[in-house]
């Protein structure tokens, strides 16, 4: 028990995650900021009574050296929650909590890159406490639970692991799927499929009585979205670091046009399709197809994504080629990684063979990972643009007609522009991706990549890499197409348009003579169109 001069109490959430059976490996406390659960994972063991049990080894970690030796290490050796008053010495070489009446230790550690959780290996400690679960890999999460925590047999000493994170970061996705998904609202006993037992115990802000009404009141101003996981912690409703204007769902703080899922409809045929393919072989890797179509309107749909893992060329292209075959997209692009040698021919040349078609190399020259995020950041823009508010003047017929006279048509029509209103852009944002593909299938390792990503701390400007983040490649890459498209084919894009006009006017009015005279306009329009496939130069 904590001694009596201590004020520290725990929550009622902290209380139900402290009263968690001993037989049950992994629990996760989480949820919102002011939760109190890095208070709760290092008072745990004591709280427990763990720290009277000879040869008990409790190990505390945080993904960087840096955040426990500023945020967490200082809190036990003179903050409010001093380990020296259950009996401990720090030895600060080791970073290490030494309990001598008890042979107990408390140790802190962290594991910023993938491979530092071997430096684990031979500690075997009873009890891991992962701090800021989300930030951890999970390989590196897996490893450490399944390999490392254990108890001698017959020693009567259990062997968990407890945890507790925000919604946000590097790993979200993964802690989300193993801890949030089987049950949002949490308190129910989960089991794996080899009878490993979990558990989520969700705990908000309002759950702590000892918050500062204005550090609440703070949360409360954030933006809905950002609410929601902060102050609510809705795992749903986590905006990504890096890509914040992404929406999965519309908020009614914002406007109408603030969503980047939408229902599937049926693409017209005429609609130029791009694919583009990430290959990857070996897990955490793999192979990503994203399928896409170009409406008139110069918006990007992604209508189907396709993945495998540790699956051969000859196997993946097979399953690829039946809709690339149907869809006859104008290109498809392979990351350039594909065009490296590897023996006798190039990935890239292996897939265009198996796919009986062309395959263009993405452009990954430097600087382009941060060129195409931003041309990323421009397709998610769901706000518009800033337009300037000014009066706008009386129009003055004989100005006109003089300018015209002396200055020229090109001077006339400046002219007339400036009582033209501001064009109010009605394709934003320019992203659109299914919920579904047209066979029935959810489109979601994209949108949780997309949620996913966070800045690269050597290269703020980039996208920090990350197990799973295939789809962000192939996305960047999939609106660099599309932008390409835009700027290039102009000629064929006004043809485009003109078929989508005509076949909204026919939905309108039904008139299908006048449909197939305006037809024939159109298709003379094509004749007089330059052969050549679109490329870009």
């Amino acid at each position: 028990m904590i001694p009596e001069t201590k004020e520290w109490k725990p929550t009622r959430k902290q209380e139900v995650f402290v009263g968690l059976p001993d037989s049950i490996l992994e629990a996760f406390y989480a949820g919102a900021v002011g939760a109190g659960k890095t208070d709760i994972l290092l008072l745990l063991p004591f709280l427990k009574g763990w720290h009277k049990l000879r040869g008990f080894k409790a190990l505390f970690l945080r993904r960087t050296f840096t955040e426990l030796k500023n945020e967490v290490i200082p809190r036990t050796v003179s903050g409010e929650l001093n380990f020296r008053q259950f009996g401990g010495k720090y030895n600060k070489n080791d970073k290490v909590w030494e309990f001598e009446e008890y042979g107990y230790y408390f140790m802190f550690g962290h594991c910023e890159d993938e491979k530092d959780v071997y430096n684990y290996d031979s500690m075997q400690p009873n009890c891991v406490l992962f701090d800021e679960l989300t930030s951890f890999l999970q390989s590196q999460y897996i490893y450490i639970t399944l390999e490392r925590v254990r108890s001698k047999l017959g020693s009567g000493l259990p062997h968990v692991v407890r945890s507790a994170s925000n919604p946000g970061n590097i790993g979200h996705n993964w802690v989300r799927e193993r801890f949030i998904d089987p049950c949002a609202e949490g308190f129910k006993l989960i089991k794996g499929r080899t009878g490993i037992k979990r558990i989520f115990i969700p705990a908000t802000v309002d759950d702590n009585p000892h918050i500062d009404p204005v550090y609440r009141q703070s949360l409360e101003a954030l933006p809905e979205a950002e609410k929601q996981a902060k102050l609510y912690g809705n795992w749903s409703a986590f905006e990504g670091s890096v890509f914040s204007e992404f929406r999965e769902k519309h908020y009614s703080d914002e406007p109408d046009n603030a969503i980047h899922v939408c229902e599937p409809f049926d693409i017209p045929g005429f609609w130029p399709k791009i694919t583009v393919i990430d290959w990857g072989y070996a897990a955490p890797a793999m192979t990503y197809i994203a399928y896409g179509a170009i409406s008139p309107s110069k918006r990007l749909y992604i209508y189907r994504e396709q993945y495998w893992q540790q699956k051969a060329i000859e196997i993946w292209a097979s399953e690829a080629k039946a809709y690339i075959d149907n869809d006859n997209p104008r290109i498809i692009r392979i990351c350039k990684s594909a065009g490296q040698h590897r023996g006798q021919k190039t990935i890239q040349e292996q897939v265009s063979e198996a796919l009986e078609r062309p395959i263009e190399l993405t452009d990954n020259s430097p600087g382009s990972r941060v060129s195409t995020k931003l041309v990323l950041h421009e397709f998610l823009r769901w706000k518009q643009k800033f337009t300037p508010t000014y009066e706008i003047p009386k129009f003055d017929d004989e100005k006109a007609q003089w300018i015209l006279r002396n200055k020229g048509l090109e001077a006339y029509r400046v002219y007339l522009s400036i009582f033209e209103p501001h064009e109010v852009e009605n394709n934003i944002p320019k992203l659109q991706i299914f919920s579904h593909s047209p066979e029935g299938l959810p489109i979601k390792l994209l949108n949780n990549a997309l949620k996913a990503c966070v800045y690269d701390k050597t290269n703020p400007q980039d996208v920090a890499e990350f197990p799973g983040d295939d789809p962000y490649d192939v996305i960047r890459y999939m609106c660099e197409c599309a932008d390409e498209y835009f700027g290039e084919a102009e000629n064929e894009f006004r043809i485009i348009q003109a078929q989508q006009e005509l076949i909204d006017k026919l939905n309108r009015d039904k008139d299908w003579t006048a449909f197939y005279r305006q037809a024939r306009t159109v298709e003379s329009l094509e004749d007089t169109m330059p052969i050549r496939r679109y490329r870009r130069h």
